[in-house]
C-alpha cells in the first residue's frame, strides 16, 4: 500500500520558463500582416459592399449573409482610420490585424474551454480515491502494473518519463493524471496529465493554423466558418452552467453553417471533439443547434427571397460539384493533386498521421483513437469534395485540425523519439516548401517517406524524455506554417493560381493602385462604371456602380456555362444594363463580351463605345458610355 498525499498538477520550470517562446509565431504573424495584404477573393467581397448600390442585404458578392455581416464589421477600422484610403496597405493590414484579434480571441476561449475541463477530470480523478483505481480505473494492466506500489516507477510509467517519484506523491486516483488510462476510450488523457499545459498548447497550435495560414485561405469563409466551429467547442466548454454554455456555442454553430453552408462539416467536428470531454453538453448542443438553423434558412426563405435565391443558385453554379455530376463525375485525379498540393502549402497537415499514433499508443483503446482522427478527417476534407472545385483554401480545416492534434500529442509530454516523430514532417516539409519545389511527385513521394518513417518512429518504445519541448514546437511551427508567408511562398504548385507567389500579387497590386490613381485624375472618384470585371477590380479602383451585381459573375459564367442563363440571378444581373453607367471597364481576361447572348453583345454595344477605349491595363479596357 502506498501513502500519497495529493497531486499538484503544475508544469515544470522549465515550461513556465519558456512561455514566451509561444510569442514567436505572434511575431510572425504581425510582420506578415503588415505586408502581405488581402487576397483577390477577400478583396472581392469588401469591394462589392463598398461600391454597390445596396447595402447588405443588397449587394452580391458572392458570399453569404453571415459572412457579408463579418465583412462589414471588418470595415468598420479602415472607414474610420484610413477613410481616404479604404484599399491601400495601411488598410489591409489594418483588417487583417481585426482578424488576428478575432482569433487571439477564438483562442483564448479554446484555451479556457479546455483548461476548465482538464482541471474538471483532475478532480474527479480525485474523488474517487486510492483504492477506486485497483477497482475501477485499470480497466487494463498498463505495461506491467502487476507489481508491488514501487514497482510503478520502473514498469507502469514508462510511457511517461518525465513522471517521477515527486510526482507520485498524490491520491492513487491522481494516477489517471500521470497517464494510466481507465478502461474506457479516453481521449482527453493528455489533459489529465497538465491541463493548463495541454489547453496552452492546443489553443496556441490552433491559432497558428489560422493567424499563419496561406494568404489565400486567410479570410475565406472556409476559414471563417472553420474559425466559428472552433469558436463552438471553446463555448461549449468553458461556461459553469450546461445552458448558458450550449446556447451560446449553439449560436457559433449557426455561424458556422451560415457563413457557407459547405462548412457545415466542421461543426460536426467540433461537436465530435466536444463530446470527448462533456457527451451531455454535446448533445445539448446538437439539440439546439438543428432547430436554430432551421429557424435561420426558414426566416431567410420567408423574409430575404433575394437571399435564398443567391444560395440557391450558387449552389448549383460550380458546373463540377457532385451536386451536378454525382461523386462518379467527380475528377478524384484533381482532388488527389488538390491534397498534394495542400501538403506543401500548408505541411502541418503532415503531422497527422504519426501524432495519431502518438495518442494511441497512451490510450486504453488505441483503434479508437485512430477511428476518431480518421473520422475527423472525412470531415474535414467533405467541405472540399462538396465543392468540386479543389482550391486550396477550401482546405483550411485540415492544417487546424492537424495543429490541434499534432498539440495534444505533445502535450502528453511524449518522449523524445515520439516528439521528433510528431515535429520532424512539419519541420521538413516546412522547409521544403521554403525552397519553392515545383516538381511535385517527387515532393510527394518525399513526404509520403518522411510522413511513414516518422509514423512508425512513434510506435516504438523509447525512456528518453524530451528536455526542450517548446523551443522544439516552436522552431517547427514557425517553419511550418511561416514557409506559405514568406514573399517567394506560392499560392499552389500545380493547380489554380501557381503562377502566383506573395510577392507577385504584392508587386501586381501595387501597379494597379498607381495605375487607378492616374485614371482617378482623369474620370473622377465618385463616377460610376459598370464593371465586367473581378472584384478586386472595383475594390481597388473604389468607384461606385449602379449595378448590384459589383462583379458581375453571372454574366461572366454565362459566357461558358449556358445553363447559368436559366438562373434567376442571371436575370436579375442582365437588369444591370438597364441603368447605364458613365463607363464599362471590362477585364478581357476574365470577361468575353462576345460570350454573351447576341442580344446582350448588341445592347453593349448601343450603350457604350468602345471604339473610343482606354487600355488602363494590358487587360482592363474602359469603354465610355455613348452620348
Amino acid at each position: 500500500m502506498i501513502t500519497t498525499a495529493p497531486v499538484r498538477t503544475v508544469e515544470p520550470v522549465a515550461v513556465r520558463r519558456r512561455w514566451p517562446l509561444l510569442l514567436v509565431p505572434a511575431v510572425v504573424a504581425l510582420v506578415s500582416s503588415g505586408w502581405l495584404g488581402l487576397n483577390f477573393d477577400i478583396r472581392y467581397a469588401f469591394g462589392g459592399l463598398r461600391n454597390g448600390p445596396g447595402g447588405l442585404l443588397d449587394n452580391f458578392v458572392h458570399r453569404p449573409l453571415a459572412y457579408r455581416v463579418l465583412v462589414w464589421l471588418l470595415d468598420r477600422g479602415p472607414s474610420i482610420l484610413t477613410p481616404g484610403d479604404r484599399s491601400g496597405g495601411v488598410a489591409e493590414a489594418l483588417i487583417r490585424g481585426e482578424a488576428l484579434l478575432l482569433v487571439t480571441a477564438v483562442a483564448v476561449l479554446l484555451w479556457a474551454g479546455l483548461r476548465r475541463h482538464g482541471l474538471r477530470l483532475v478532480r474527479e480523478g480525485a474523488r474517487r480515491g486510492g483504492a477506486g483505481v485497483a477497482a475501477a480505473g485499470m480497466g487494463r494492466d498498463p505495461a506491467g502494473l502487476r507489481g508491488s506500489g514501487a514497482d510503478l516507477t520502473t514498469a507502469g510509467l514508462r510511457r511517461d518519463p518525465d513522471l517521477t517519484a515527486a510526482r507520485l506523491s498524490g491520491s492513487g486516483a491522481d494516477l489517471t493524471t500521470a497517464g494510466l488510462r481507465r478502461g474506457g476510450p479516453d481521449l482527453t488523457a493528455a489533459a489529465r496529465q497538465n491541463p493548463t499545459l495541454t489547453a496552452a498548447l492546443i489553443a496556441a497550435g490552433v491559432w497558428c493554423a489560422f493567424a499563419l495560414a496561406p494568404n489565400w485561405s486567410f479570410l475565406q469563409p472556409d476559414w471563417t466558418g472553420a474559425l466559428w466551429a472552433t469558436a463552438a467547442l471553446g463555448a461549449v466548454l468553458l461556461p459553469r452552467r450546461t445552458a448558458v454554455a450550449v446556447a451560446v456555442a449553439a449560436v457559433f454553430v449557426l455561424l458556422c453553417v451560415a457563413t457557407k453552408l459547405t462548412t457545415a462539416p466542421y461543426a460536426l467536428l467540433a461537436g465530435g471533439v466536444a463530446w470527448l470531454f462533456d457527451r451531455r453538453r454535446a448533445y445539448w448542443t446538437a439539440a439546439w443547434s438543428i432547430p436554430l438553423i432551421l429557424a435561420w434558412l426558414g426566416a431567410t426563405w420567408l423574409f430575404d427571397p433575394l437571399e435564398w435565391q443567391w444560395l440557391h443558385d450558387m449552389s448549383a453554379l460550380v458546373p463540377h460539384s457532385p451536386l451536378r455530376v454525382g461523386l462518379t463525375g467527380l475528377d478524384w485525379h484533381a482532388f488527389a493533386e488538390s491534397g498534394a498540393n495542400l501538403a506543401v502549402v500548408s505541411p502541418v497537415v503532415l503531422v497527422l498521421p504519426p501524432a495519431t499514433a502518438v495518442l494511441a499508443r497512451s490510450a486504453a483503446r488505441p483503434r479508437l483513437v485512430v477511428a476518431g482522427a480518421v473520422t475527423a478527417v472525412v470531415l474535414a476534407v467533405v467541405p472540399v469534395i462538396g465543392q468540386g472545385e479543389w482550391y486550396l483554401y477550401q482546405w483550411i480545416a485540415l492544417p487546424v485540425l492537424a495543429a490541434g492534434l499534432g498539440a495534444a500529442a505533445l502535450a502528453t509530454r511524449p518522449p523524445l523519439v515520439q516528439t521528433v516523430a510528431v515535429l520532424a514532417p512539419a519541420l521538413t516539409g516546412g522547409a521544403v516548401a521554403l525552397t519553392g519545389p515545383r516538381h511535385l511527385p517527387l515532393v510527394t513521394a518525399a513526404f509520403a517517406g518522411i510522413v511513414f518513417i516518422a509514423t512508425t518512429a512513434a510506435c516504438l518504445r523509447s525512456t528518453k524524455p524530451t528536455k526542450a519541448l517548446l523551443p522544439l514546437t516552436t522552431i517547427a511551427a514557425v517553419v511550418a506554417f511561416g514557409a506559405a508567408n514568406v514573399p517567394a511562398a506560392a499560392y499552389s504548385i500545380t493547380m489554380d493560381h501557381s503562377q502566383d507567389t506573395n510577392l507577385s500579387r504584392y508587386l501586381n497590386t501595387a501597379g494597379l493602385r498607381e495605375r487607378f490613381a492616374q485614371l482617378h485624375r482623369e474620370i473622377g472618384t465618385d463616377t460610376t462604371v459598370l464593371y465586367f470585371a473581378f472584384g478586386d477590380v472595383n475594390y481597388l479602383l473604389g468607384n461606385p456602380t449602379p449595378c448590384r451585381y459589383p462583379s458581375p459573375v453571372w454574366l461572366q459564367r454565362s459566357t461558358f456555362l449556358p445553363y447559368v442563363r436559366d438562373f434567376p440571378s442571371y436575370h436579375d444581373n442582365v437588369h444591370c444594363l438597364d441603368a447605364p453607367a458613365d463607363y464599362l471597364l471590362v477585364d478581357r481576361k476574365w470577361f468575353t463580351v462576345s460570350g454573351l447572348e447576341p442580344a446582350l453583345v448588341a445592347r453593349v454595344d448601343r450603350l457604350y463605345d468602345c471604339g473610343r477605349v482606354v487600355h488602363v491595363t494590358d487587360t482592363l479596357d474602359l469603354c465610355p458610355r455613348r452620348t
